[in-house]
């Protein structure tokens, strides 16, 4: 068993007796009948919570070390070795169990392979489909877990592009000479961004009110850049400075609206019937409406990221407005689970 720090191990053990009960109530519910008694159904709990743990167990300790071994092979060999180890490890469990209760003096120990051969076949069906069911549901978990950090991961890396940090250098550079202290302002904006983008990326949400700083941190480097032809406001409620939002979501648009835009752009925020929209609208031609967006695109990128987190219940979208463009994130203003 992997050496795992006091706290996890309490979680992971807790994980475990909760759904060995789950179990347990889900397999007495059907396999008793309505009409034998609270008493009965009692004493099929403890009898299905003792094969339950005792199987279980066994899954708990060598299904993790399995799956290290059958991670590179193929999907039939795969599911074939899952099916044969839960087949055996219910058996096992089981002969177990049946010790347990011959010691407590459930049943004469005579009576000991009668009961094991009479019960095997049941409690194999039952151990290899709760298995594929669990491991199916880990699979689907972990892939989900994979697409999340490949999303972050691709949203860092557009956002990190050379050619930004080499203007920003640049303009820094040209800056020291003629205007020191706005180059000083400059480089620790720089190094804000740079900083939460190493910092965000183990964290699917972030406050507002931080992705707000970071995304006026990047405005003022841009306009820094472009001088007086980039004008933006920022109009956003303090109610909603604590909502979550994912890192870097409200500066990707406006890097959107900079790369793609027009000179002007407009930063807002709003709370409508318990979601929050947040929209940056420029003054450029932007995309048309049902235009798609490429892979490795930051729009894309971004709508990735709210499906991990949010799935349908967010959404980014953009269309023409006011001579303009204006994108926007609808997203719940809860936070999402982890």
């Amino acid at each position: 068993m992997d050496c795992a720090p006091p706290r996890r191990l309490s979680r992971q053990v807790a994980r475990f007796i909760t759904f060995s009960i789950i179990i347990t109530v889900a397999i007495t519910l059907m396999l008793s009948g309505p009409a034998i008694g609270l008493r009965r159904i009692a004493i099929d709990f403890l009898y299905g919570l003792t094969y339950t743990i005792c199987i279980g167990g066994l899954a708990w300790l060598i299904m993790p070390r399995l799956a290290s071994y059958v991670g590179p092979i193929g999907p039939i060999a795969k599911w074939t070795s899952l099916v044969i180890t839960m087949a055996a490890i219910g058996a096992v469990g089981f002969l177990l169990a049946l010790v347990v209760f011959a010691t407590l003096g459930f049943f004469p120990w005579a009576h000991y392979w009668k009961n094991f051969w009479g019960g095997l076949r049941l409690m194999t069906v039952i151990s290899v489909v709760i298995g594929v069911t669990v491991s199916l549901y880990e699979s689907m978990k972990y892939r989900l877990q994979y697409e999340a950090a490949r999303a972050r991961l691709s949203s860092l890396e557009s956002r990190l592009q050379p050619h930004f940090l080499f203007n920003t250098l640049n303009s820094i550079s040209a800056l020291i000479p003629e205007n020191p202290a706005a180059a000083e302002r400059m480089t620790e904006r720089l190094a804000a961004l740079l900083r939460f983008s190493l910092d965000s990326t183990e964290r699917p949400t972030v406050p507002l009110e931080q992705e707000l700083k970071i995304a006026t941190d990047y405005l003022e480097i841009e306009r820094t850049r472009f001088g007086p032809r980039l004008n933006y406001s920022v109009d956003i409620p303090s109610e909603l400075m604590n909502a979550e939002v994912p890192p870097f979501s409200l500066q990707t648009l406006i890097e959107n609206s900079v790369k793609y835009g027009g000179d002007q752009i407009r930063v807002s925020a709003s709370n409508g019937n318990g979601r929050v929209v947040l929209n940056v609208w420029d003054s450029g031609p932007g995309f048309a409406k049902d235009t798609a967006l490429p892979a490795g695109h930051g729009l894309q990128n971004l709508r990735s990221r709210l499906a991990v987190l949010w799935g349908p219940k967010a959404a980014l979208e953009f269309h023409r407005e006011d001579s303009g463009t204006n994108v926007r994130i609808t997203l719940p203003a809860a936070a999402p689970r982890r």
